[in-house]
């Protein structure tokens, strides 16, 4: 049988180039967003202790990401419980190897501030149900702390600057889905 191996990797908490010590459970996902399953076998919540899982899966194109337990143990844990995700392309009799960014909690609450902001000058978002809604997050952030390593938040103030000089340069209306960037070379 011809099958796709998947060596998953979790980083360590805010840490890309390092691998975590803990357990967590990967999540192998079809392109339609269901849960993986295939010959008997379900792939959701597969333990991959000290952060790896070596997986063999059918060849296709999958989203993975990973989860820890949602039980509290002994002090505070300023996490998220889910990883960023991977799209990975998997095709027969190949090993295909991806790291599972653990990012922090804070960047999370940025990111989502940031799409609420985005969906209010949409106009898909009424300002006082965003406003509410930035107000709670902005309380949150308060009580975690920071990411331990601040390329987490400083890239995305950098990236937000660069999209709207981008937007600025060229106008909304000249925005397509293709050909939005410029020419880098």
């Amino acid at each position: 049988m011809s099958l796709a191996k998947l060596n998953v990797w979790v980083s360590a908490l805010d840490d890309p180039c390092k691998i975590s010590n803990r357990t967590w459970y990967i999540n192998v996902y079809n392109c339609d967003g269901s849960i993986l399953r295939w010959c008997g076998h379900e792939y959701a919540v597969i333990p991959a202790p000290c952060g790896h899982r070596t997986l063999h899966v059918p060849p296709g194109c999958y989203r993975i990401n990973a989860v820890w337990s949602f039980r509290i143990g002994n002090g505070f844990y300023y996490v998220n419980h889910f990883t960023d995700s991977a799209v990975v392309q998997a095709r027969c009799d190949t090993e295909q190897c991806l790291t599972l960014f653990n990012p922090s909690a804070h960047r999370c609450g940025r990111i989502f501030l940031a799409a609420v902001q985005d969906a209010v000058r949409q106009k898909a978002v009424p300002q006082e149900a965003a406003r509410a809604a930035q107000d709670g997050i902005d309380q949150v952030l308060k009580h975690i702390p920071r990411p331990m390593r601040p390329f987490e938040l400083e890239n995305l103030d950098e990236i937000e600057k660069r999209v709207r000089e981008i937007d600025e340069r060229r106008g909304e209306e000249d925005l397509k889905p293709e050909g939005v960037f410029p020419d880098l070379n």
